[in-house]
Protein backbone atom coordinates (compact mmCIF):
# COMPACT_ATOMS: atom_id res chain seq x y z
CA UNK A 1 0.00 0.00 0.00
CA UNK A 2 1.08 3.22 -0.77
CA UNK A 3 1.16 6.09 1.77
CA UNK A 4 -2.12 8.29 1.94
CA UNK A 5 -1.57 12.18 1.31
CA UNK A 6 -3.49 13.36 4.45
CA UNK A 7 -2.04 12.99 7.84
CA UNK A 8 -5.03 13.33 10.64
CA UNK A 9 -4.72 14.61 14.04
CA UNK A 10 -6.72 15.42 16.45
CA UNK A 11 -6.55 18.13 18.91
CA UNK A 12 -9.67 18.10 20.90
CA UNK A 13 -13.12 17.05 20.93
CA UNK A 14 -14.64 20.34 19.49
CA UNK A 15 -15.40 21.08 16.01
CA UNK A 16 -12.92 23.47 14.74
CA UNK A 17 -14.37 27.43 14.64
CA UNK A 18 -15.63 28.38 11.48
CA UNK A 19 -13.67 31.12 9.49
CA UNK A 20 -15.16 34.38 9.92
CA UNK A 21 -12.95 36.30 7.29
CA UNK A 22 -14.24 33.80 4.37
CA UNK A 23 -18.05 34.19 5.57
CA UNK A 24 -20.45 36.02 3.47
CA UNK A 25 -21.92 39.15 4.78
CA UNK A 26 -25.36 39.43 4.79
CA UNK A 27 -27.34 42.58 3.98
CA UNK A 28 -30.69 43.22 5.31
CA UNK A 29 -33.67 43.89 3.12
CA UNK A 30 -35.77 47.20 4.15
CA UNK A 31 -38.53 45.33 5.07
CA UNK A 32 -36.31 43.68 7.74
CA UNK A 33 -34.57 47.05 8.96
CA UNK A 34 -38.25 48.55 9.71
CA UNK A 35 -39.79 45.51 10.74
CA UNK A 36 -42.96 44.50 12.42
CA UNK A 37 -44.00 46.00 15.73
CA UNK A 38 -46.26 43.48 17.23
CA UNK A 39 -42.57 40.87 15.87
CA UNK A 40 -41.17 43.27 18.12
CA UNK A 41 -43.42 43.50 21.50
CA UNK A 42 -43.62 39.44 21.16
CA UNK A 43 -39.60 39.29 21.18
CA UNK A 44 -39.59 41.57 24.02
CA UNK A 45 -41.86 39.82 26.00
CA UNK A 46 -40.27 36.62 25.01
CA UNK A 47 -37.23 37.99 26.15
CA UNK A 48 -38.74 39.43 29.64
CA UNK A 49 -40.43 36.15 30.61
CA UNK A 50 -37.81 33.86 29.44
CA UNK A 51 -37.50 30.84 31.41
CA UNK A 52 -34.18 32.22 33.41
CA UNK A 53 -33.45 31.87 36.96
CA UNK A 54 -32.58 35.84 37.53
CA UNK A 55 -36.06 36.97 35.21
CA UNK A 56 -37.82 34.91 37.59
CA UNK A 57 -36.05 35.94 41.02
CA UNK A 58 -36.70 39.44 39.99
CA UNK A 59 -40.34 38.70 38.84
CA UNK A 60 -40.69 36.90 42.59
CA UNK A 61 -39.48 39.54 44.13
CA UNK A 62 -41.67 42.35 42.69
CA UNK A 63 -44.74 39.96 42.88
CA UNK A 64 -43.88 40.28 47.10
CA UNK A 65 -42.99 43.78 47.18
CA UNK A 66 -46.39 44.95 45.40
CA UNK A 67 -49.09 42.05 47.31
CA UNK A 68 -47.45 42.24 50.58
CA UNK A 69 -45.08 44.65 51.07
CA UNK A 70 -41.71 44.87 52.84
CA UNK A 71 -40.76 43.69 56.31
CA UNK A 72 -40.56 45.81 58.92
CA UNK A 73 -39.15 45.27 62.77
CA UNK A 74 -41.29 46.46 65.79
CA UNK A 75 -38.88 48.86 68.03
CA UNK A 76 -41.67 50.53 70.03
CA UNK A 77 -45.30 50.07 71.13
CA UNK A 78 -47.66 51.06 73.61
CA UNK A 79 -49.38 48.06 75.35
CA UNK A 80 -51.73 47.58 78.38
CA UNK A 81 -52.02 43.92 79.75
CA UNK A 82 -48.61 42.77 78.11
CA UNK A 83 -48.17 39.28 77.98
CA UNK A 84 -51.93 38.51 79.12
CA UNK A 85 -54.17 37.16 76.63
CA UNK A 86 -56.33 40.74 76.52
CA UNK A 87 -53.31 42.74 75.61
CA UNK A 88 -54.22 45.79 73.65
CA UNK A 89 -51.96 47.82 71.70
CA UNK A 90 -52.56 51.34 70.95
CA UNK A 91 -49.71 52.18 68.58
CA UNK A 92 -46.56 49.97 67.59
CA UNK A 93 -43.57 51.60 65.60
CA UNK A 94 -41.91 49.55 63.19
CA UNK A 95 -38.20 50.46 61.40
CA UNK A 96 -38.14 49.13 57.99
CA UNK A 97 -37.45 49.86 54.26
CA UNK A 98 -39.23 53.35 54.15
CA UNK A 99 -38.21 54.19 57.49
CA UNK A 100 -40.05 54.49 61.12
CA UNK A 101 -44.07 53.98 60.21
CA UNK A 102 -46.43 53.43 62.28
CA UNK A 103 -49.17 50.80 62.55
CA UNK A 104 -51.56 48.14 64.67
CA UNK A 105 -51.31 44.48 63.82
CA UNK A 106 -54.36 41.76 64.17
CA UNK A 107 -56.77 42.25 66.79
CA UNK A 108 -54.75 45.44 68.09
CA UNK A 109 -51.63 43.22 68.83
CA UNK A 110 -48.19 44.25 67.55
CA UNK A 111 -46.11 41.35 65.91
CA UNK A 112 -42.27 41.87 66.50
CA UNK A 113 -41.32 41.37 62.52
CA UNK A 114 -44.75 42.00 59.86
CA UNK A 115 -44.81 42.37 56.20
CA UNK A 116 -46.27 46.35 55.53
CA UNK A 117 -47.37 47.69 51.97
CA UNK A 118 -45.50 50.11 50.68
CA UNK A 119 -46.62 54.03 50.67
CA UNK A 120 -46.29 54.94 46.87
CA UNK A 121 -47.25 58.21 47.80
CA UNK A 122 -44.28 58.95 49.86
CA UNK A 123 -42.32 56.90 47.50
CA UNK A 124 -43.68 59.15 44.59
CA UNK A 125 -42.84 62.18 46.59
CA UNK A 126 -39.20 60.34 47.70
CA UNK A 127 -38.64 60.69 43.85
CA UNK A 128 -39.96 63.24 42.65
CA UNK A 129 -42.33 61.78 40.35
CA UNK A 130 -44.80 64.08 40.74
Amino acid sequence: MSKSEFSIEVVGRKAPRPDRKNRASVVPTKDAKTGNLLGALLGLTWFIVKPRRPTWVLAATAYVLVAHGTPHLLIGHNCTGVGTPGQHCTACRYVGVQGIRGHLGEEFGCPVITMLPVNWAALGRTLNLG
